[in-house]
């Protein structure tokens, strides 16, 4: 990890546009990556906590001094994700190994990714499984954690339904098929989400040339397509959020969410994926990253992360299955200390909503690589206790504090979340962020 100076020389120049100021790709920027690591923590202290007040009164409401208050931080409202596997859920036929990746699922994760792809929640033409999917959300959000999807369109060849490939629609064939996806979902798994990844891989979408879905973009336009389905999707779920969610952390995925959004597309947040099976992102990287997505005003998702606890391989096949990439000591050391400085980077940043693991266990790891934060047997890795150490200690307020004579309790530093404050048998509770702290009165 480089630990330096950088800076992007030129001139510095606000351009306005609809979108509101941005940033010219020559204005000046300089970024000491020393100095920026050293204020992480003070960054978070500025961009995630806030003083919390309650104020307690007795029946007549006047101030109750000298009660004991309860102070409860249940839940994060910045996401902690991962990638949801049914095996977790509760069944007859659970094994030991099911049930320890549930635990400790439940434990660190607040958000979870429901899978859409479409061969698989189509195999057969017309016999779609949105109801499954739909119990699967249902599932989450009754043990405590906000659903969301992925993806709903994606070009890749082997992720497309057999029968679809088969019949190789022409594009007007092709945009009723769409349609029909768009609106069996929005009936039954998209409603018991938060948001979705709309669209996946847009920037090099050319990739895969053979395919019905593949043409139909490029015969019609990338983003006239995807701008008119993100208004349809919007049109029949006005609630939900939706995401265009790229590998891609260059320019070039800003400049098609910008020509996206200058289209009038109506895109909620940025989907990142940040999958780290040829190394870890540089600090530089990953900052760069942040504030150039930072300028179209939208939110960031870190949606799809994965760092290595075993050996960096360079040639990979990423449409394959490597059987022999095993984790190791040394390895899982390193993958905890730099989950370590990424959780936090990204934590401190005003733009970031959110980061999911993509694979949370070594179990099922997409390539068979170890990125999970779990061993395959479920057990913990060092980077699961670090990041549970962070996001269930050092991020979360809890405590029990004395109202004063004005029957007043003042909590400095409360991180973002949603609370319980207890006071005898009376409970209340809210959200609390930075822009908008929480101001609680309890009447006993």
């Amino acid at each position: 990890m480089p630990y330096h100076s950088l800076a992007w020389a030129g001139a510095v120049l606000v351009l306005t546009t609809g979108l509101g100021p941005v940033l010219a790709a020559d204005q000046s920027v300089t970024v000491d990556e020393t100095q920026l690591l050293a204020e992480t923590d003070s960054r978070i202290q500025r961009t995630r906590t806030a003083p919390l007040e309650v104020e307690v009164t007795d029946g007549e409401g006047k101030p109750a001094a000298n009660r004991v208050v309860n102070v409860d931080h249940l839940r994060h409202l910045f996401d902690f994700g991962a990638g949801f596997d049914a095996r977790i859920m509760e069944r007859s036929d659970e094994t030991e190994v099911d049930r320890r990746h549930r635990e400790q699922f439940l434990k660190l994760f607040n958000c979870a990714t429901v899978h859409l792809y479409w061969g698989g929640y189509e195999r057969q033409a017309g016999q779609p499984e949105g109801a499954q999917r739909a119990e699967y959300a249902r599932w989450l959000k009754a043990k405590g954690l906000v659903p969301r999807g992925h993806p709903v369109f994606w070009n890749q060849d082997n992720i497309l339904p057999r029968w679809l490939r088969e019949r190789n629609p022409a594009p007007a064939e092709m945009r009723e098929l769409m349609d029909e996806r768009l609106r069996e979902m929005s009936g039954s798994v998209l409603p018991e989400l938060r948001d979705v990844d709309l669209f996946n891989e847009l920037v090099h979408w050319e990739r895969f040339t053979n395919n019905p879905l593949s043409r139909l973009l490029v015969e019609q336009g990338k983003v006239e397509v995807v701008t008119h389905y993100l208004r349809e999707a919007r049109r029949l779920n006005p609630e939900l959020q939706l995401v265009v969610n790229d590998y891609d952390h260059t320019p070039a995925f800003d400049r098609l969410l910008r020509q996206l959004l200058e289209a009038g597309a109506p895109l909620d947040i940025i989907g990142q994926q940040s999958h780290m099976h040829s190394g870890p992102w540089s600090v530089k990287q990953t900052w760069e990253c942040l504030e150039r997505h930072a300028r179209l005003q939208r939110p960031v998702l870190f949606s799809e992360l994965s760092v290595l606890s075993g050996p960096v391989r360079r040639n990979i096949n990423y449409m394959g299955r490597q059987d022999d990439w095993e984790t190791d000591p040394e390895n899982e050391q390193q993958q905890a200390e730099y989950l370590d400085l990424f959780y936090r980077l990204l934590y401190s940043h005003t733009n970031c909503s959110g980061v999911v693991v993509w694979n949370y266990s070594d179990r099922g790891a997409w390539l068979g690589a170890p990125v999970g934060l779990l061993r395959k047997d479920g057990s913990p890795k060092p980077s699961f206790e670090r990041l549970d150490r962070l996001i269930n200690g050092q991020w979360r307020t809890r405590g029990e504090f004395t109202s004063d004579s004005r029957g007043r309790v003042t909590v400095p530093g409360a991180y973002e979340g949603h609370y319980r404050i207890t006071v005898g048998t009376v409970e209340a509770t809210g959200d609390h962020r930075v822009g908008k702290p929480l101001r609680l009165r309890v009447r006993l």
